[in-house]
This record gives C-alpha cells, sequence and structure tokens, in this order.
C-alpha cells in the first residue's frame, strides 16, 4: 500500500505537470493536434522503454481484449479536454474541477461496476467526497485570472 501511495503521488504530480505544459502548448495548437503530438511523443517513449528492457508487448493479449485500445482514446480526449480547459479556466481551477469529477465517477463506477476494489459509500468517505466538491466549486467559481 506504501508504494501505491507513492506511485499516486508521483501520478499526481505528473498530471500537473502534464496540464501546465498542455495550456501553453494550446494555445498554439488546437486541442487535438496538441493531444495527438503529445500521444505520440508517449508512444515513443513507451516504445524505447519495451525496447530497452526488452519487454514482451504481448500482442495476443490485446487481441484476446481490444476493448483495452479504449483507453488510448480516452487518453486523446482527456489531453484535448485539458488542453482546451486550462486555456479556459487556468491550471489550477482545471485541476480542480477535473480531479473532483474523478472522484464522483470513480464512486460511481465502483458502486456499479466491477471496476477494480469496490469499497463502501460509508459516511466519512462521502463526507470527504462533500469536501472535495466544496473545494472544487471554491477554486472554480470566481473564474480565470481573479
Amino acid at each position: 500500500m506504501r508504494l501505491a501511495l507513492l506511485v499516486g503521488i508521483g501520478t499526481g504530480l505528473l498530471i500537473a505537470a502534464q496540464s501546465a505544459i498542455l495550456g501553453p502548448f494550446g494555445t498554439r495548437v488546437p486541442p487535438f493536434v496538441a493531444a495527438t503530438w503529445v500521444h505520440v511523443g508517449g508512444l515513443l517513449f513507451a516504445v524505447a522503454v519495451l525496447l530497452l528492457t526488452r519487454t514482451d508487448p504481448r500482442f495476443a493479449a490485446v487481441r484476446a481484449a481490444p476493448w483495452g485500445l479504449l483507453a488510448g482514446v480516452a487518453g486523446v480526449l482527456l489531453v484535448a479536454g485539458i488542453t482546451f480547459t486550462v486555456g479556459g479556466l487556468g491550471l489550477a481551477s482545471t485541476l480542480a474541477l477535473v480531479t473532483g469529477v474523478q472522484l464522483l465517477a470513480g464512486f460511481g463506477l465502483e458502486a456499479a461496476t466491477p471496476a477494480g476494489r469496490a469499497l463502501a459509500l460509508d459516511p466519512l468517505r462521502l463526507g470527504g467526497a462533500a469536501l472535495i466538491v466544496l473545494g472544487v466549486y471554491a477554486v472554480v467559481a470566481r473564474g480565470p485570472g481573479t
């Protein structure tokens, strides 16, 4: 669990860094152009890691579950959305809004699907979610640059 927490913290830092890069990039190119090039860069990096570590790309696993590629579609839409939203709301407001929506969607997906390890929606978790939603409102409500 400690490793998962550290990786989660690192992932959060990467999302913030990526979003900070996407905002200015999105002022130079349309969102889907930005998303395309970001994913080309990610693909080149991932292929290099696979080659350097001699990791099997497991094509058979992908053929067995091709729906997993839809996560790539979601990734393109995510990058395009962040590229657009940072320009309109600013970096902190975008991250607050996206994080709050992710949390609420995560609760819904855990409750409705076998997505991972579902946890009960107890009063403490619901209270924490309410605080995050209020925090998102406090960060986003004033608008960009105010």
